[in-house]
């Protein structure tokens, strides 16, 4: 037998066994009906004896050089030994019975493990300018070496509601299409991990629109299941917006178990959410490189509004705020909350306001925790939100029973001064990546620049009044201090100092000092004697303008609010301070 005979022989038995394995109905063309609703198999087709088949993905997208069709298929071998990847053609037919032979990817596997699935991929783009639908993808087996050679209809698998066409495809399948709020599975990934769209949370700030899908992952299997890697979409009337997801790695959720995943979105200005798209990466290898594209399986449509925050507007300084027991997650059930101290005012020459609040923080349980890393807004009556900078704090755990004071500063426009009210929000989160409104009150303001009224000033946590003071002709002032302290409370001594500045009535500034509130050195209650310096005339003390500032620290510098003046005459009674 010579060796082309020997070929020929070898061709025509390998052809035998493929034929005789495959479970095919012959020659003539068999559509295969869908999987059941339901049925938690991705590869409900029998291709042959051991291998079966299912559709994960099917592209139909316009590109520059005409329409890119491609499509992912799966095997699953049932067997209990590796088998081999079927040599055969994958065909997509169109609903006017065109029919396209697809090339194989260059990385696709050749072989099959037993109880495993194997992923093809395949592509062809078309010279096509018009518009059609694919009706189902064919596995071919072709002969070639017969003459004419023969080709077998292996299997065929309908494709109508699966096309991809790109971000403009409305799924019309109640299966790839979900109200908001309901639970769905991804379509051809793990069926054991349930999705629920729960919040749709936005931010607007100066800088633009930032947007947050939050979708909680439950684990209804009996093992560990990973979350398969998935892109989300955010359709408006305007344009189509990609989003990242703010967890990095791999996300392990436990049997009974769920986690939170937080797409964010982020836009110039405000828009009309219409719907999400939930798409996977698929990729396809030639000689010419690899392309690499997103496949949608899904659409979740966009809730009526976006999530409100409920705002506490009957709200009392010191009261805990109501923080929302879910999506938090550097902010400790045990700890307290609650706004101690709002200000607002316009240092000297800034051309903008500064606003201050302070919070007190209450461990209420019984062992230390890390101190709340949480983000505040100031929003103002325009609607407009402003993010406040956190005071410097070298303290990293919260003691049991012990409170702290944790401040925020805000740059503000001038025309904020006139507002009556604020919204001060919380928002749990990283700043580098997303920040969601946990909690809100409402809060009435006073004036702009307006100075503490009454015998003392407010420097939450503390209280500093001066009972008394007087003014000796020679420069000697004696001012009579009455500083208290909230209990239980500690911050950082840096932040909260007291600065103390002595003017004569022209304005020009004759001393000024800064004392610690708390730590070794600090200014208590009692008299505090100041000399003003020497003069060459002793009528230059006559009058005297004191003025207290108290002085946070912030990152980069300090502010300064004036809280208290006092004016003084020598020789004359002692004064009280004068608002």
């Amino acid at each position: 037998m010579n060796r082309r005979r020997w070929k020929r022989w070898a061709a025509w038995i390998m052809t035998g066994l493929i034929i005789a394995l495959a479970a095919s109905p012959g020659s003539a063309a068999t559509t295969v009906s869908a999987a059941p609703a339901g049925t938690a198999s991705d590869t409900p087709y029998t291709l042959n004896s051991v291998l079966k088949a299912g559709v994960k993905t099917v592209l139909n997208e316009r590109v520059p050089e005409g329409v890119r069709i491609g499509a992912v298929v799966r095997l699953y071998n049932t067997a209990s030994r590796a088998v081999a990847v079927p040599g055969y053609e994958l065909r997509a037919v169109t609903t006017g019975g065109v029919v396209y032979t697809l090339k194989p990817s260059a990385d696709n596997p050749r072989i099959v493990q037993p109880q495993e699935k194997a992923e093809l991929s395949y592509m062809l783009t078309v010279g096509r300018s018009d518009v059609f639908t694919l009706e189902r993808l064919a596995w071919v087996n072709v002969d070639e070496y017969v003459y004419p050679k023969k080709e077998t209809n292996m299997l065929n698998m309908p494709v109508a509601g699966l096309e991809w066409y790109g971000p403009s495809t409305v799924f019309k399948d109640a299966q790839r299409s979900k109200e908001w709020g309901a639970s769905f599975t991804i379509p051809a990934e793990s069926a054991e991990l349930v999705y629920t769209p729960v919040r749709l949370a936005e931010r607007h700030t100066p800088q633009g629109t930032t947007t947050v899908l939050v979708l909680q992952v439950r684990n209804t299997g009996s093992r560990q299941a990973w979350v398969p890697e998935f892109t989300v979409s955010g359709k408006t009337v305007k344009s189509y917006y990609s989003a990242q997801r703010a967890e990095s790695g791999p996300i392990a959720v436990q049997p009974g178990s769920s986690r939170y995943l937080h797409f964010v979105m982020r836009l110039d200005s405000p828009e009309a959410w219409l719907s999400f798209t939930i798409s996977t990466p698929e990729s396809f290898t030639d000689a010419s490189g690899t392309i690499r594209y997103e496949a949608g399986r899904l659409q979740i449509k966009a809730p009526a509004h976006p999530d409100t925050q409920t705002v506490q507007s009957s709200y009392d300084l010191l009261d805990p705020i109501r923080v929302s027991s879910t999506l938090r997650p550097n902010l400790a059930n045990e700890v307290d909350i609650a706004l101690a101290e709002v200000r607002r005012f316009e240092q000297a020459g800034d051309g903008f306001l500064t606003a201050v609040a302070k919070f007190r923080l209450v461990n209420r349980s019984g062992v230390s925790v890390a101190i709340p890393d949480f983000g505040v807004e100031w929003m103002t009556s325009e609607g407009v939100s402003y993010t406040g900078e956190r005071m410097d704090v070298r303290q990293k755990m919260l003691m049991p029973g012990v409170g702290m004071m944790i401040g925020y500063t805000f740059t503000l426009p001038l025309s904020a001064g006139s507002d009556e009210q604020a919204q001060l929000t919380l928002l749990d989160g990283s700043p580098d990546t997303f920040q969601l409104p946990v909690g809100a009150v409402s809060i009435p303001l006073a004036g702009a620049d307006a100075e503490e009224s009454g015998g003392a000033a407010d420097m939450y946590p503390f209280k500093v009044e001066i009972r008394s003071g007087s003014l000796d002709p020679s420069g000697l002032v004696t001012l009579d201090f009455g500083i208290s302290r909230a209990v239980n409370m500690t911050f950082d001594e840096r932040s909260v100092r007291l600065k103390l500045e002595a003017a004569d009535p022209s304005g020009h500034v004759l001393m000024s000092q800064t004392y610690a509130l708390a730590g070794a050195g600090r200014l208590g209650s009692g008299l505090k004697k100041i000399e003003l310096g020497d003069r060459e005339t002793t009528d230059a003390f006559k009058k005297v303008v004191i003025r207290l500032y108290e002085v946070l620290a912030i990152p980069g510098g300090e502010i300064e609010r004036l809280v208290k003046t006092m004016h003084l005459e020598a020789s004359s009674s002692p004064l009280s301070p004068a608002a």
